[in-house]
């Protein structure tokens, strides 16, 4: 067995991942592409290296669609970026430390 063989087992039979308190979003990539890595990993009790690579290729290829959008958005709508930013400078200076 390998070593992700191995880890994703552990992490079947702890019930949950345990990231919670890695401190990251919960809209994070990797908690994403964990869980859908346990879910191939339950319906087909095996993975392999190739399989993971698929997977996080996947995953970036949204990644990269998602850029594309932000920057088109940008590029249409930039006002509403400047905006957007000096509100949250306004908010920043008006907030008590």
């Amino acid at each position: 067995m390998s070593r992700v063989h191995d880890a994703l087992r552990r992490l079947e039979h702890s019930g949950a991942l345990s990231l919670s308190g890695a401190a990251l979003n919960s809209e994070h990539w990797l908690l994403g592409f964990l869980d859908d890595l346990l879910g191939q990993f339950r319906a087909s009790g095996d993975i392999s290296f190739e399989a993971v690579q698929r997977l996080l290729q996947q995953h970036e290829q949204i990644y990269l669609k998602d850029v594309e959008t932000a920057r088109r958005m940008y590029r249409t709508y930039p006002r509403q970026f400047q905006q957007d930013s000096s509100q949250q400078s306004h908010k920043s200076k008006a907030a008590p430390a």
